[in-house]
This record gives structure tokens, sequence and C-alpha cells, in this order.
């Protein structure tokens, strides 16, 4: 069996983690519902049931002209988000 590591923070870092790792641990006390501080499972409650992630089109060429039509045709296409670069060579 592999033995257990370190990570940088000094901690011990097992190969495996299985249910007799939580014994004397209480996860709904650590972990906080959805939604809630500390965000440990998620910043919104149905997390990303009721939203779609967003998905981003990194973008950025030509004239300003020519990159603004392409985020308007990104946009149009369903891009929910966009990437922009903005001086590229």
């Amino acid at each position: 069996m592999a033995q257990s590591r370190t990570g940088e923070s000094g901690l011990p870092i097992e190969p495996v983690y299985g249910p007799e790792s939580l014994q004397g641990w209480d996860p709904a006390q650590k972990l906080g519902e959805p939604g809630a501080y500390p965000f440990t499972r998620g910043v919104y409650p149905s997390m990303y049931t009721g939203r779609p992630w967003t998905m981003r089109q990194y973008a950025g060429f030509g004239t300003a002209t020519e990159s603004n039509a392409r985020y308007q045709q990104l946009i149009a296409n369903g891009t929910m988000g966009l990437s922009v670069a903005f001086d590229l060579p």
C-alpha cells in the first residue's frame, strides 16, 4: 500500500480516504450548506442545477471593428461570457 505524504502546508495527505477517515468529524458542522459560508459546497444554493455554467469564449483580434463584430456573433450564438484580450501582437 502507498504511504502517506505531506502537502505544501506540511499536513499529511493519504493516498485514499474512506468512511473511516471521517470518524469524529461532523461534515454538516464543518461544510455548511450550499450557498452559505464557508462556501465549501458552492456559492449558489442549487449550484448549477438551476443555472448552467458560464461558457466563455476567448476573443480579441484584428481591428476594433472586427473584434466587435466577432463579439456580437459569439453572443448571438449563445456565448454567456467573453474573455477579451487587448493588444495582441
